[in-house]
C-alpha cells in the first residue's frame, strides 16, 4: 500500500503593509502539490485573534491529516509578528496545548528559535510536538524558502523528523548553516550520536521530474 503523505496546514501573515506587495508561500506550498503531491491547506491571517481561531480549528479531528504546521510570518527571538503585534511560543503553546502530538510545527519565519533553549523545550512540552523546526538568524526570503521547500518535502515524506536531520547537514549544510536552522526534537526522537545520514525516500509522491 502506497504511503499517504502528510499535508500542510499553513498560516501566513502580510509580509509588507503595502498594497502592492504580493509576497507569499502559496506559490511554494502549490509547487509540493503539483509536483510531489503534498496537500495543503493555506489562510491568511492579519490579526492575533484571527491566527488563534484557525489554530483551533486546526485541531479538530477532521483535519488530522495535516501534521505539519507551518507558520509564516516575520519574527523575533521567541515571537512571531502580525503586523504590529508579537505572539510569543508560550502563546501559541497555550492555543495548540497537548494538541500537537504527532506534528511537526515549523516557523518559517526570522529569529524565532533564537530564543533560549528552555523557552523551545517548554513550547515542545506543552504543544506535545515532534518535532519543532525554525531558524536563528535574521533569513532572506528567496534562501529561506529555497530551504523550506526542501526540508517541508523531506517532513512530509519521511518517516522520522529525527532521521532528516543528518541527511539535511549532508546535502545541504551549507544553506541550513548560514539561516541557522534548527530542529528540536522529542527526546525519544533523537537521532543515534555517529548514525549515517540516511536520505530520506524523496520519491514517494513525486508525479514529474524536471
Amino acid at each position: 500500500m502506497a504511503k499517504k503523505v502528510p499535508g500542510i496546514f499553513c498560516v501566513e501573515g502580510a509580509w509588507s503593509s503595502k498594497l502592492t506587495d504580493r509576497a507569499s508561500v502559496l506559490d511554494m506550498l502549490e509547487i509540493l502539490e503539483d509536483v510531489v503531491g503534498i496537500d495543503f491547506i493555506h489562510d491568511r491571517v492579519t490579526t492575533v485573534d484571527a491566527l488563534f481561531h484557525e489554530l483551533r480549528r486546526w485541531r479538530q479531528k477532521q483535519y488530522a491529516h495535516y501534521s505539519l504546521g507551518y507558520f509564516a510570518f516575520h519574527g523575533k527571538p521567541g515571537k512571531i509578528l502580525i503586523g504590529r503585534r508579537s505572539v510569543t511560543l508560550k502563546q501559541l503553546g497555550d492555543v495548540l496545548a497537548d494538541g500537537c502530538d504527532g506534528k511537526t510545527l515549523y516557523f518559517g519565519s526570522c529569529s524565532v528559535l533564537q530564543a533560549p533553549k528552555r523557552e523551545i523545550r517548554a513550547f515542545q512540552k506543552l504543544t506535545k510536538a515532534d518535532c519543532v523546526v525554525g531558524f536563528t538568524r535574521e533569513v532572506d526570503w528567496l534562501a529561506s524558502a529555497a530551504l523550506d521547500l526542501i526540508l517541508l518535502q523531506a517532513l512530509a515524506l519521511g518517516s522520522d523528523p529525527a532521521e532528516i536531520e543528518p541527511w539535511l547537514n549532508k546535502e545541504y549544510g551549507g544553506l541550513a548553516e548560514h539561516l541557522g536552522l534548527q530542529m528540536y526534537f522529542e527526546e525519544a526522537r533523537k537521532s543515534k550520536p555517529g548514525g549515517e545520514a540516511s536520505e530520506p525516500d524523496l520519491k514517494v509522491a513525486t508525479k514529474s521530474k524536471r
